[in-house]
């Protein structure tokens, strides 16, 4: 069972038209390598093993770009399969476009070894050492990485969507958007989150009645997000409601994503350059 401490809408550093990086892009590729040096070095200096995490530059998928920035025909197409993307992750499995292949932590192996006491003092000290290269390479100030740092990428996310819901065609597009689905209106940065916030919230209330024992607690203003252990012919039954309900909100948003999405995608970029984000979190 799949368990995220928060929910971040696409974490990702963007590529630049053309398949090629922006400069902007490239540079924070390069910072994100330059922190993993030194936490490798800084990790060595108190007697620790760390490895150093690979940077994985992004690909893009067909369709997917477009998608990004508010192409109704992209969009439609990709609702049409995964619906908000909830459901599709249980119903395809195997399907990269909503289960992306992602490179395991080369330090797994070592931290499944160490006994409790040990991996207590391993991941002290490499908090340590990761706000020490979130300092020299980012500027940063930062205590930790699963809790500091990621409280601080998901208060500047939410921060640089401020200026889009102060907009006022936006707003009206909104009103409108909001007025078809029979939603009261809500401001633009949380009407576009609305649907998949509500599939995500329906699959972890279905995973935490499977779910035995208590559960994972998680830090102070993240969401426990649970992923389902059901069979894929289970699922669909979810998933053809959520597509439904997709296509409905992309019907009745189709002028406000077409004005929000390219804003909204250029506003996180900006922030996942700023935190050197190079993997889906």
């Amino acid at each position: 069972m799949f368990i995220a401490a928060k929910a971040v809408a696409v974490t990702l550093l963007i590529a630049s038209s053309g398949g090629l990086t922006s400069p902007e892009t490239e540079a924070a590729y390069k910072k994100k390598a330059a922190m993993e040096e030194t936490r490798v070095a800084c990790m060595q200096e108190q007697g620790f093993t760390y490895l150093a995490e690979p940077v994985i530059k992004r690909t893009w998928q067909p369709g997917e770009r477009e998608r990004l920035t508010g192409d109704y025909e992209a969009l439609r197409a990709y609702r049409a399969k995964y619906g908000f993307g909830v459901w599709s992750k249980v119903v395809y499995p195997r399907d990269t476009v909503v289960n992306p292949v992602s490179g395991e932590n080369p330090n797994n192996e070592n931290l499944m070894a160490m006994s409790a006491e040990e991996l207590k003092k391993w991941r002290a000290a490499d908090d340590g050492c990761f706000a020490k290269a979130a300092k020299q390479h980012l500027g940063k100030t930062v205590t930790s990485y699963w809790d500091d740092y990621l409280t601080k990428l998901n208060a500047a996310l939410d921060k640089s969507l401020v200026p889009l819901d102060k907009d006022k065609q936006l707003a009206q597009l909104g009103e409108r958007f909001a007025k078809c689905l029979g939603v009261s209106p809500t401001k633009p940065s949380a009407l576009a989150e609305l649907g998949q916030s509500q599939y995500t919230k329906q699959a972890t209330e279905v995973a935490k009645k499977q779910h035995k024992g208590p559960l994972p607690k998680v830090p102070k203003g993240h969401i426990l997000i649970m992923k389902p252990l059901l069979k894929p012919e289970e699922a669909r039954p979810y998933l053809d409601k959520e597509i439904k309900a997709a296509l409905k909100d992309l019907e009745c948003g189709k002028s406000f994503y077409a004005v929000y999405s390219p804003k909204a995608w250029a506003a996180k970029e900006r922030v996942y350059q700023e935190f050197a984000v190079d993997h889906a979190l």
